[in-house]
This record gives structure tokens, C-alpha cells and sequence, in this order.
């Protein structure tokens, strides 16, 4: 009985040891700058990313997500080249995620590359064709080069995917007014408002631009 006490222990010491090392302070400053990052603190989440970075991460932290959330809070603060490295090491750690493609094409076409983007847009859609973030992006593309109607197009089949995708409701709405339809542009711009799309004020002040 003794014995089979004793074993008893000497398991759950075992398990107590694996489950201490299992994890590390990387992975808890990971999850503060999840936190940090959802509540617009991008300043905070920036540092607990890059902490959890030096400290080290856990199996149970994937490597592909932590850089992909500090290229999204590069992309918040403006740093777009630091938003790319950090989507470039995302993307290397794991390549099957559509996700990793579409979030350096936004980077790239935000810094004015739109070859590159475009090129990462079209590996993506290999991947996931349907993938509600790549047609918003790829809607993004084809409003800035001029073709509203393929914008509308791709913003469209965004939101079928993902009724709750504010973005490309506000950026559909700007198509529909290049494309002299304002009441329709009224409609998805109101739509985007309803989602907390945060740059409605602006796209609003497009539309009536091109009322003019």
C-alpha cells in the first residue's frame, strides 16, 4: 500500500513537472498583449509581444500567431516595415495559413506595392479562395487601381462570407459612389456604422466628395 502510494506521488510530480514546463512567462506576456491588443492599447501590446518574444514561447503558443499579432500591432502603429517583417517570419512559420498571405499583401499595398500584393493575393486565393479577408483585400486593390465594379465584385462575396465584416461594408460603400450609385452607397456605409466599421466618418466625407 505504501508502494502504491509512493508511485501515486512520484506521477503526480511528473505531471506537475511537465505542466510547469509546458508553458513559460512568454506565453502569459503573449496573452496580455492579446488582451492589450483588443482593447486598442497598441502601445502596451507591442511591448508584451516583443517580451514574450525575448523570453521565449511554448509549444502551446503558436509562432505564426504571435508574429501575426505583432504585425497587426505594427500595422496599428503605423510601422509598416516592422509590419512586414513580422508578417514575413508569420508567414515562414506556417505557409498553409491564408491568413499569413493576406495580412503581407495589406501591408505591401499599403506601402504602395502593388505587384507584391498582388502576388501574395493570388497564393492566398490558392489556399482559400473564399476566405472572407482576402476578397475584402482584394476588393481593397481593385478600388484603388480604379475599377470599382470588380471592387464591389470581390467586397460583395466578402460579405456574404462574413455579414459582420465591417471593413468591407465601408469600402463597398465607397464603390458604389464611384460608381454614381449613392443610395446604395448610403445603405452599406449606414450597414458599416451598424458593424463599428471606425473609419465611416471618412468614408463618408469620400462619398460626398464625389457627389461633387
Amino acid at each position: 500500500m505504501k508502494k502504491k502510494f509512493i508511485s501515486v506521488i512520484t506521477i503526480l510530480c511528473i505531471i506537475f513537472t511537465f505542466s510547469a514546463c509546458s508553458s513559460s512567462d512568454g506565453d502569459s506576456l503573449y496573452k496580455d498583449g492579446q488582451k492589450a491588443y483588443m482593447n486598442g492599447d497598441y502601445d502596451a501590446a507591442l511591448s508584451y509581444f516583443e517580451d514574450a518574444i525575448k523570453k521565449g514561447v511554448s509549444e502551446n503558443v503558436s509562432t505564426s500567431d504571435l508574429y501575426a499579432f505583432l504585425g497587426n500591432t505594427y500595422m496599428e502603429l503605423d510601422d509598416i516595415d516592422k509590419a512586414i517583417e513580422s508578417y514575413d517570419i508569420s508567414l515562414e512559420a506556417d505557409s498553409s495559413n491564408v491568413r499569413n498571405y493576406v495580412n503581407l499583401a495589406i501591408a505591401y499595398r499599403q506601402k504602395g506595392d502593388g505587384n507584391k500584393a498582388k502576388q501574395l493575393y493570388v497564393q492566398a486565393t490558392a489556399i482559400d479562395p473564399d476566405y472572407p479577408e482576402l476578397n475584402s483585400s482584394l476588393g481593397s486593390l481593385y478600388l484603388l487601381e480604379g475599377d470599382a465594379e470588380k471592387a464591389i465584385e470581390y467586397f460583395n462575396k466578402a460579405i456574404e462570407k462574413d455579414p459582420d465584416l465591417a471593413v468591407a461594408w465601408g469600402n463597398a460603400a465607397l464603390a458604389y459612389a464611384k460608381t454614381d450609385d449613392f443610395e446604395k452607397a448610403n445603405e452599406y456605409l449606414n450597414t458599416a456604422r451598424e458593424k463599428g466599421y471606425k473609419n465611416a466618418d471618412t468614408i463618408a466625407e469620400m462619398i460626398e466628395e464625389e457627389k461633387q
